[in-house]
């Protein structure tokens, strides 16, 4: 794997790189990233299940490239191939109107052998695509839909509709920003801090950025899915200004930046320096359920802290962590007794799945 300027990019537990701004160098962006979470309260360390999965993270790096990261790494986070069985799949069957299926089956994309799926899995992925494309135009009450397109970076499957390139990424966040924004109020002129906990290669901050373009976007995550959202987002919004990761503590300068900017990508501990109630928006979508139970504590503290606004979670109602032994169920999470539920209940297509959305003082 080649980094943004050819070389090979470095893997964890390399020798020591400098301190301080990596942006001119991001070859050892990701480095920089590994060496400054290791400093971190143990709290904030992964899981060993994401230290498992980020394994799997960097070999589909090495042997796949950045380039390619929306067929590799994307299925490690939100993106699925359901199969025809999948419950995800099935509702979508149900959901789907019947004068939609001409566009959905027609003009169907050749199959790909480069793509790293079987003829079946390709022609399923197709057709769950467009069946959730379809079922989330039915509710993209702004067409958000007919003016975001989904970009080619990262070289995502290769399905359109309508004439133009789709993903599932794209259409599961128009639907999470849509129960978020008619829940919580928000207008397209928002000038609002959303802060987002886990956000995988960025799919959620591409969404909201584009849908509110006043908002402050502040991504939180552990290296390489934060290397990958930098890599991916600061190039999307080349007139944004941009506080890319480096090794601070509480510089004063680093931190007068930080409030600057629009977009903001940090570290989980670097998360406790954002000043109290900062925050408008926070959000976390599959990645606690994935944590230790001090680990959820410690987020939900942290959430509390620097909240002034709503708190948006979808998780899998249970979650079987084998790699730390642990069952995760829906009542284990630690809501404070002060946060005001605006909703809780079954995330739509993705039935195993809760969301809920809390209002916090």
């Amino acid at each position: 794997m080649s980094a943004a300027d050819g070389r090979p990019l470095p893997a964890a537990g390399g020798p020591s790189a400098a301190r301080g701004r990596p942006e001119d160098d991001p070859g050892r962006t990701l480095q920089l990233m590994f060496e400054c979470l290791e400093q971190a309260d143990p709290v904030y360390l992964p899981s060993r299940f994401w230290t498992k999965l980020n394994d799997r993270n960097m070999a589909q790096l090495r042997s796949h490239g950045i380039d390619n990261f929306k067929r590799t790494l994307a299925r490690n986070y939100f993106t699925f191939v359901p199969s025809v069985i999948d419950s995800q799949f099935r509702f979508l069957l149900r959901h789907t109107r019947l004068r939609d299926w001409p566009s959905i089956m027609g003009d169907f994309p050749p199959f790909d052998q480069a793509g790293g799926l079987t003829r079946k899995q390709h022609w399923e992925l197709v057709l769950f695509t467009r069946m959730l494309w379809r079922y989330a135009q039915a509710r993209d009450a702004r067409g958000l839909l007919r003016t975001i397109e989904e970009p080619s970076a990262g070289n995502p499957f290769a399905i359109r509709l309508d004439g133009r390139l789709i993903s599932q990424d794209l259409a599961n966040s128009a639907l999470e920003y849509y129960c978020i924004a008619d829940a919580a109020g928000l207008k397209p002129d928002a000038a609002i801090t959303i802060c987002e906990l886990g956000a995988g290669y960025g799919r959620n901050a591409y969404m909201f950025l584009s849908a509110l373009p006043n908002c402050r976007y502040v991504i939180v995550d552990i290296p390489p899915a934060l290397y990958v959202s930098q890599q991916y987002l600061a190039p999307l919004f080349p007139g944004m200004k941009v506080f890319r990761f480096r090794d601070f503590d509480r510089d004063a300068a680093a931190l007068a930046e930080l409030g600057e900017a629009q977009l903001a990508f940090l570290l989980p501990h670097q998360a406790a320096l954002l000043p109290p109630k900062s925050v408008n928006l926070f959000v976390n979508i599959s990645s606690l359920h994935e944590m230790r139970p001090d680990q959820i504590r410690a987020y939900f503290a942290l959430i509390d802290r620097v909240t002034r606004g709503h708190f948006y979670s979808k998780q899998w109602f249970v979650s079987k962590n084998r790699e730390d032994g642990l069952l995760i169920r829906r009542e284990d999470y630690p809501v404070p007794p002060h946060w005001s539920c605006r909703f809780a209940r079954r995330a739509a297509v993705q039935a195993a799945f809760f969301e809920a959305l809390y209002a916090i003082p």
